[in-house]
């Protein structure tokens, strides 16, 4: 039977299969609310298979021998569960992932690939993903911009392929500066993201590692945004923006990764926000785009000739 969930072609290694849902901490015995039982193994086989594809409910029942509400309660089981249990790794996972040698690191390889900054860690973004038009609160939900109904996400991808923070999900009306204050991550950042061995007199490009973002995120001592205004920009200012602008594009090559993966969060006709943990989908793929990111580093990686840790390391508490 588990030849099948080799399909979910993201995991083409049955030994990855096999010890990812120890890792991931999930129980060996898993009932769902309705009584269904499941090994870990099988319900996480079942929820990448999901994940993998928006094909019907009833393609994967006969695929997988399973009924479609078993394969529906078994896949929301295991989303939820992991997304409490890894959360953590999307706030500030300043003693792993974000570690003061980590952002030294990060800010390095961005600056070897052109950037004309050393201070630069991470690339920070917003995400729409499109749902089903709720049957309640939908003005809150529709995206003016976008012109459908949505859920936002912030995220920071870091030089390294890995997502660094994921925020939301939020109606999607909301803008990214409503994020970004919500999500308490500049404070954080000064927190945290502080240059080892400077103190409250060092000069403040000497303090912090920085995030970049568009324009509209403005500029702090965390973070930059390239030069904006009515004003004529100097020749050196538009240059400056360019070789910014080459290597921030690869936080839309990340979020690409996530949606090319895992092609059911593409499918907005199934994203029921009151009948199903739309927001969770997203984030646990956002979740297992980097534990893919572990085993085999991705173009964002590859770019920046920046190695992705080990899964061991990535997944600590």
């Amino acid at each position: 039977m588990f030849e099948g969930y080799l399909t979910a072609r993201a995991y083409g290694h049955f030994d990855e299969l096999l010890e990812l849902p120890e890792l991931l901490e999930l129980p060996e015995d898993i009932v769902t609310p309705s009584g269904h039982c499941f090994s870990r193994l099988e319900a996480f086989a079942l929820t990448c298979a999901r994940l993998r594809t928006p094909a019907e409910l009833e393609l994967l029942s006969s695929h997988y021998r399973r009924s479609p509400a078993a394969i529906s309660e078994a896949v929301n089981w295991v989303v939820t569960y992991l997304d409490n249990t890894w959360s953590d790794l999307f706030d500030f996972d300043h003693t792993g992932l974000l570690s003061p040698e980590n952002l030294r690191r990060y800010a390095n390889a961005i600056f070897c690939r052109g950037a004309p900054i050393r201070t630069v860690w991470g690339f920070i973004d917003c995400t729409i993903r499109a749902i089903c038009r709720p049957f309640r609160f939908q003005r809150q939900a529709y995206n003016g911009h976008k012109k459908y109904h949505a859920l936002k996400f912030q995220a920071v991808m870091l030089p390294n392929g890995m997502f660094g923070h994921l925020f939301g999900p939020f109606e999607g009306r909301r803008n990214d500066n409503f994020l970004l204050h919500a999500s308490k991550l500049l404070e954080k950042c000064a927190h945290f993201a502080v240059w080892p061995g400077s103190s409250e007199n060092s000069p403040l490009e000497r303090r912090y590692f920085q995030l970049f973002g568009d324009a509209a995120y403005g500029i702090s001592p965390q973070l930059i945004s390239p030069f904006a205004g009515a004003r004529p920009r100097t020749e050196e200012e538009e240059q400056w923006n360019a070789v910014m602008s080459s290597v921030r594009v690869q936080v839309e090559h990340g979020f690409g990764l996530v949606t090319s993966t895992w092609q059911y969060l593409n499918a907005n006709w199934k994203m029921h926000v009151y009948s199903s943990p739309v927001g969770r989908y997203y984030r646990v793929g956002v979740l297992l785009t980097n534990i893919l990111n572990c085993y085999r580093p991705n173009q964002v990686s590859q770019y920046f000739d920046c190695e992705p840790p080990s899964i061991t390391e990535y997944l600590h508490h």
